[in-house]
């Protein structure tokens, strides 16, 4: 195969659409690289919130070739958001990649063309080999939008490579019966993705001097959650409403040993059933269970020890392990249970909650609690495979989509 004559389209310039195109060019391809964003590379980091940091060590998140800068990765365990783009962006330099890539183009379609619909439903859906989907009988139809203009512009390509990342692009919003949704509200609704994309001056104008619930238990709600109690302090305290805790915690070490040397080692992938594991697999992650279900007890016990949740209602019903391997873990923004004593912060139970004129209502929609609210910030999640699907025209590659597990 001549790799020169092979066109290869990447859609997405955060970490592993800067790490494809690189890979790409090593192997001597062409690529290009279609950025919705018209402001740099870095994907979501460069639209979080201003007190977002990295949620795993700097020596466990980084290029294997590209090592921090020596400022960060010995001064910062956890990197600063823009010390994450900076990183991100002098990765993209020093491999060519910034040159690949289009930035402010948007990919609305997608269509491979040249192979029926029957035929691309008997594809191996997935290999776990390594390998693209068909045989390279086709090629792919893109629909590309612009910046500046409604116009658009058909791109066609050999190969497709999608790192369009799974917490951003489509908001998971709840559903509300008639009259107890955000319509009632005399108040502002937004979701925790467009609070992230609004910058750090106007979102800090849209909290301050405001009353603010905040719905959630993840990254977002705590992140969001601990700006607001650091903006009004205890004269305009935030309300976080949540189902349950999630694993917030202060630190990588647990009794004095690396989280990743615990859970994130070959004996520990071991202790996990995996798709398509064969009979022996299956058996060895069941013997080594009671080691699994060890290393998550001495993790929960010593993070109990060291933040308050119990105190405040927050442990989680998931275990540690789960959460871990769920990539569910999380790291508790600064002094965050200090301002829950201090009164900044109001954690609030809740299976459910709706809308009314000057607030929410939590659990039931005539005697619940009502908690008072200027902006309401829903921090309900994303819907990763939503976007896969919207941008997709064939149906059967849709149902691909929805059926493959994606990476997190």
């Amino acid at each position: 195969m001549d790799a020169t004559k092979k066109r290869v389209a990447i859609v997405g310039a955060g970490a592993s659409g800067l790490t494809a195109c690189k890979h790409a060019l090593a192997k001597g391809f062409r690529p290009v690289v279609f950025e919705a964003a018209g402001d740099g590379v870095g994907g979501v980091w460069r639209r979080t919130l201003a007190s977002t940091r990295l949620q795993t060590p700097a020596f466990a998140y980084r290029f294997s070739d590209f090592p921090w800068p020596a400022d960060v990765s010995g001064a910062e365990v956890f990197p600063r958001h823009d010390q994450v783009v900076e990183y991100l962006a002098a990765y993209a330099r020093r491999h060519g990649v910034t040159e690949c890539v289009r930035f402010g183009c948007k990919v609305l379609a997608a269509e491979y063309a040249g192979v029926p619909d029957e035929e691309a439903a008997a594809w191996e859906r997935w290999s776990g080999n390594g390998e693209a989907f068909g045989d390279g009988s086709g090629e792919w139809l893109l629909t590309v939008q612009h910046p500046g203009s409604e116009a658009t512009q058909i791109h066609r390509v050999d190969f497709l490579i999608l790192c369009t990342g799974r917490f951003s692009g489509v908001a998971h919003t709840p559903t509300f019966p008639p009259n107890r949704g955000p319509e009632v509200f005399h108040g502002q609704v937004l979701h925790s993705m467009d609070y992230s994309n609004m910058g750090h001056a106007a979102a800090d104008e849209l909290i301050r001097g405001k009353r603010v619930a905040v719905v959630g238990s993840g990254k977002s709600a705590f992140d969001t959650v601990a700006e607001c109690a650091a903006a009004n302090g205890g004269r305009y305290p935030c309300a976080m409403i949540c189902r349950s805790g999630r694993w917030m915690v202060n630190g990588g070490f647990v009794w004095g040993v690396s989280l990743g040397h615990l859970f994130c080692n070959r004996l520990a992938e071991l202790t996990v059933h995996k798709p398509g594991e064969g009979l022996a697999l299956a058996l060895l992650a069941i013997l080594l269970t009671p080691l699994r279900w060890l290393l998550s007890k001495l993790a929960e016990t010593y993070f109990k020890m060291q933040i308050p949740m119990e105190k405040h209602g927050m442990v989680p019903e998931e275990s540690f392990a789960g959460s871990m391997s769920g990539c569910r873990l999380g790291v508790l923004p600064d002094k965050f249970y200090d301002r829950v004593e201090e009164g900044s912060i109001l954690i609030k139970r809740a299976r459910s909650f709706s809308f009314c004129t000057d607030g929410l209502v939590l659990d039931d929609d005539d005697t619940g609690e009502r908690v008072d609210a200027d902006v309401v910030v829903l921090a309900t999640g994303f819907r990763g495979d939503q976007k896969l699907t919207d941008m997709f025209v064939s149906a059967t590659f849709k149902q691909q989509i929805v059926a493959a597990p994606l990476y997190r």
